[in-house]
């Protein structure tokens, strides 16, 4: 009965993730530098497993380039369409099992319809569906996980600990922070107060017995292979012995830094304090910024009000998540200096679930005030409308010289061309296209007559960054230029 009053929600919440993952592919004009790196990997699939891998950096994690290839095998199409259909299934299980998970969370047919209206208005989980990166993955599964965690909680059974670490040993497949998840979550049981201690050392056991054949797999292969690398695995090792070492050693020669180079004289002394506090504030405004303000403040407010029901179990579950999220892009923060916003979205996707709960609650104060209610709505759609609409200056330019390059030039003729995707959309250079970028993207290769060895010449010209020297350089006039609003242009010669 639960199940048929909600088939309103799922039959709406896949229409509307079809709809808005065919919009972004539409007007997907050139796809993001990771995404050439995938979709000519499962391109090169028919060559071997190896070659793929081995092709440019992200395709050493292979099985997100071979679900394309495998896509493409199944439809016909190109790789890029095959990367968008992908990517479109994979979305549609983040917003399934989203709406899945509060309706485990709730009984209430109307949050569990805010829980889609959350999911599929979320600003950069919307910017995201134009990116071809495996992270989509990663966040489908990384949510299946946490569906059957919460199932597990409330019904300790062999099934749900069993589905539990499936779904993050294939997230783990697509990123490898799934196998952070895999390993930490289980000592989330040791915090069920509700439990006797013999009760909670099961459920740990059960939680980790997929992981702990898959390690017993592992070393007996790796006894008999001493010589095999076991890629990214050697990460979560690292950052299992060596990681607290590291990260005080960075830690402090950024701090020592610091003292140095920006801090007066008097506040040097001060400098471990300072660096520590910029680093909250910068990763308090990045997922604050990540999740939208609007949400953040929802998020807030439902965490003031103690909106979550009062269901230990459900609480344990989705903090354990927000903990180990934190944990990891912190240390990644304090690691690398940087944090984009694909690495915050597993956390931004568990912190939405108190979202729904808080737009239920100002609907429920609707007939005492209105106005935070419509404030919040008014919020939620001028950023829901910030990652469905393209706002910003089109790349569309860039698609076209390379469209035609690829249709008026001899497949025999040399191309220079200082921008990736006009190199891919001219289908001149295949899978050296990684290697020749390298020493293709520095315009100045080009300089002092240089630029006579090649047939054609296509420039990308910034506007914030014109390159007029080399321009000056060459006597001939452009046969074609392409440009957008903004004076982003792509200027082709023919030489020879």
């Amino acid at each position: 009965m639960r199940g048929i009053n909600y088939r309103a929600v799922y039959l709406f919440a896949t229409i509307a993730s079809i709809l808005l993952s065919c919009s972004a592919a539409f007007r997907t004009s050139v796809i993001n530098p990771d995404g050439f790196c995938y979709v000519q990997s499962a391109a090169t699939m028919p060559m071997g497993l190896s070659t793929a891998m081995h092709l440019c950096g992200q395709a050493q994690w292979p099985f997100y380039s071979i679900l394309i290839f495998g896509v493409m095998k199944i439809t016909h199409v190109a790789q890029i369409p095959a990367a968008f259909l992908l990517n479109g299934m994979l979305t549609l299980i983040s917003v399934l099992i989203f709406i899945a998970i509060t309706q485990v969370l709730t009984s209430s047919k109307r949050i569990v319809w805010l829980a889609a209206g959350v999911i599929l208005l979320a600003h950069e989980f919307n910017a995201a569906r134009t990116d071809v990166i495996r992270d989509h993955g990663f966040w489908a599964f990384y949510l299946v996980s946490l569906f059957c965690l919460l199932k597990y909680f409330h019904m300790p059974r062999w099934r749900y600990a069993i589905t539990w670490s499936i779904a993050l040993i294939v997230a783990t497949l697509f990123r490898i922070e799934g196998a952070i998840f895999l390993l930490a979550i289980p000592f989330a049981a040791w915090f069920d107060c509700r439990v006797k201690w013999g009760a909670r050392v099961k459920s740990f056991l059960q939680l980790n017995s997929l992981t702990i054949l898959a390690l017993v797999a592992l070393l007996l292969y790796a006894a008999g292979h001493s010589q095999q690398s076991f890629g990214r695995l050697n990460e979560v090792q690292f950052q299992l012995v060596h990681g607290v070492t590291a990260i005080t050693q960075i830690f402090q020669d950024k701090a020592a830094a610091l003292g140095q180079s920006v801090l007066s004289i008097y506040s040097a002394r001060d400098a471990n304090l300072v660096l520590f506090l910029m680093l909250i504030s910068w990763y308090v405004v990045s997922a604050a910024i990540n999740l939208s303000l609007v949400y953040a403040a929802l998020v807030i407010y439902a965490w003031w009000k103690k909106l979550l029901p009062n269901d230990f179990s459900a609480r344990l579950a989705l903090w354990s998540y927000v903990i180990v999220n934190v944990i990891i892009t912190s240390i990644f923060l304090v690691e690398n200096f940087f944090l984009t916003k694909r690495y915050l979205m597993a956390l931004s996707l568990t912190l939405m679930f108190w979202v729904p709960f808080a737009l239920n609650d100002l609907i429920q104060q609707w007939h005492i005030k209105k106005w935070p209610l419509m404030l919040a709505l008014f919020f939620v759609a001028f950023y829901a409308a910030g990652g469905i609409i393209d706002f910003g200056y089109s790349k569309k330019y860039l698609r076209e010289a390379g469209d035609w390059l690829a249709t008026n030039t001899a497949q025999t003729a040399s191309i220079y061309t200082n921008d990736f995707g006009v190199m891919y959309y001219s289908n001149h250079f295949d899978n050296t296209i990684f290697s020749k970028f390298i020493g293709f993207r520095d315009v100045s290769v080009i300089a002092h007559g240089k630029w006579r060895q090649y047939d054609y010449l296509a420039l990308c010209f910034d506007k914030r960054d014109p390159t007029a020297k080399i321009m000056a350089e060459i006597p001939m006039k452009p046969v074609q230029d392409f440009k957008n609003k903004r004076g982003d242009e792509v200027v082709i010669y023919k030489v020879h």
